[in-house]
Order: structure tokens, then C-alpha cells, then sequence
């Protein structure tokens, strides 16, 4: 985004995306690995860097500790254990490698919209070349896209303003997912939780069964974990009860509810 569109950015009342996806590697993303991930946290995990506590349900990192966010999506698979994994918007691709090293009994997968982000996954993980692949979930379902049990997403979601690409994204993540949707993003950009609700009885979600979990993980980040059935977490009612304790973004939630708005479902469940 150049600095006009970025001084005029607030200003406008329906929002471009946060990035210029074409060119974000180059322009920021691998940047903010090196600055904001490298300089005080684990990227990319070693065998015997992390490991998995069945019986408590943690991550247990040795030496240099992990992201609370990459830390929770983590756990996220250790307790649900699918048999697969698959990340939208994986990026530089260290997610995938880090589920890998700690279950590597799971098929964990990755796509971006970017080749250029595909590009820097394969260059940051060679022995995982073919585990990446390029797809753009704000497009319609292509059914040659990866499915897998446990589909997830991590500050990627959160970034969609265009039109109505994050609810074409949404919907084409359940799509994909057989089981198990999860969400690690920023829970004040979107009005998630209701605008997931109204994908499934407008029929954009073709699950039988939603049901909308609140995932914590051990630092104590919050995310959105739906499934097909019942689970043995707490169930999220509305956005403002997953938001309870947040800092309050005036600015954020302006967008959401704009976002919202753009919103045109189709009939609700008889």
C-alpha cells in the first residue's frame, strides 16, 4: 500500500486490504519474520526443539520459546490429533514445518495466493517443497484445492476488507475442512463468530452440525475453533463474549461492522 492510499487509508468508507498481496513478500513479509518472529522467538523448529503433552494438553518448548499464537495452533492439532492439516495463508511456510517436526504422524499441508510467497516457503524448507501449493480462498472453491480434517488460518483472515472476499474466504475454508475449523486472528477486525453463523444458515456453510468453540491455548491466547460436533471446550455465544478482555479498538470494530454490512445471505434454515 503506498503512502497516499495509506494516509487516506482511515479515511474511506469501504477498506482495501491491509496488503498489496501480489507483492507483500517482497514488500514486508519476509521483513517481519526476520524483525518481529527471529529477533525473540523460535521460527523454525529443530527434532527435539518442541514437544507435545498428551496429558496435559501443552507445548513444551526447550531453549527458545515459540509465539504464543504459533504456540496455540499447535496445540490446537495435539488435542484435536487429525490426521490432516491444512494451513491458508501459510506464507514463509514455518507453521507447516513446525507441525511436522512435533507430529509427524499428521499430513500438514500449506497454500498461499502468492508465488512469491510460495517461493519463500520452499526456499525456507526445501524437504517440504511439494507440501506447499498456490491457492487464493478469497476465489471461488476450486475442488482441486488440498482438504484436509483440521483447517486453519493465522493473521490472514483478519487482513481481507476487500468487497466480500473474507466471507468467500470463510466459506471455502469449511469447505476444505472435513472436521475442524480453526481461526488465530485478530478477533476484533472480523465479526466472526456472527458472520460464520450466518454463512452456515444462509447455506454458504454446508456443514449439518456448527458448533463455535472458544480455543485457549496455555499463554492464554484465545482463538475460534468450530467443529461438526459437540466438543469439550466452551461454546462462543456472541462476538463480545470472545472479546471480553481485549483492549477495545474504536477503529477496528467501525471496519468489522462496515465489513458486515456488505454481507447478502441466503435464506435461513426452515
Amino acid at each position: 500500500m503506498n503512502l497516499l492510499k495509506r494516509l487516506t487509508y482511515k479515511s474511506r468508507k469501504h477498506y482495501d486490504d491491509d496488503f498489496d498481496w501480489d507483492n507483500y513478500t517482497d514488500d514486508s513479509y519476509h521483513r517481519r519474520i526476520q524483525n518481529d518472529i527471529e529477533t525473540e522467538f523460535l521460527a523454525i523448529a529443530r527434532p527435539g526443539d518442541l514437544n507435545f503433552d498428551g496429558e496435559t494438553g501443552k507445548l513444551i518448548a526447550k531453549g527458545a520459546k515459540l509465539h504464543p499464537n504459533h504456540e496455540t495452533i499447535l496445540e490446537v492439532i495435539g488435542q484435536l490429533q487429525p490426521q490432516s492439516v491444512h494451513e491458508i495463508g501459510c506464507g514463509g511456510g514455518d507453521h507447516v514445518s513446525n507441525a511436522r517436526v512435533v507430529f509427524p504422524h499428521i499430513d500438514t499441508t500449506g497454500s498461499d495466493r502468492g508465488a512469491s510467497q510460495i517461493e519463500l516457503a520452499r526456499k525456507r524448507h526445501p524437504e517440504l517443497a511439494d507440501s506447499y501449493s498456490i491457492a487464493d480462498a478469497t476465489m471461488p472453491f476450486s475442488r482441486h484445492w488440498t482438504q484436509a480434517d483440521l483447517v486453519y488460518s493465522q493473521a490472514v483472515i483478519m487482513h481481507i476488507h476487500t468487497a466480500v472476499s473474507h466471507f468467500v474466504a470463510l466459506s471455502n475454508m469449511f469447505a476444505l475442512a472435513k472436521k475442524y475449523v480453526f481461526l488465530m486472528e485478530n478477533l476484533q477486525c472480523h465479526n466472526f463468530v456472527s458472520e460464520i453463523r450466518s454463512l452456515h444458515e444462509g447455506g454458504h456453510i454446508h456443514w449439518d452440525e456448527l458448533h463455535i468453540h472458544q480455543f485457549e491455548g496455555s499463554s492464554g491466547v484465545k482463538g475460534i475453533l468450530c467443529s461438526r460436533e459437540l466438543l469439550d471446550y466452551p461454546l462462543i455465544d456472541s462476538d463480545a463474549d470472545l472479546r471480553n478482555g481485549l483492549k477495545y479498538s474504536k477503529r477496528r470494530i467501525k471496519r468489522a461492522n462496515e465489513d458486515s454490512a456488505r454481507g447478502i445471505f441466503g435464506p435461513k434454515r426452515g
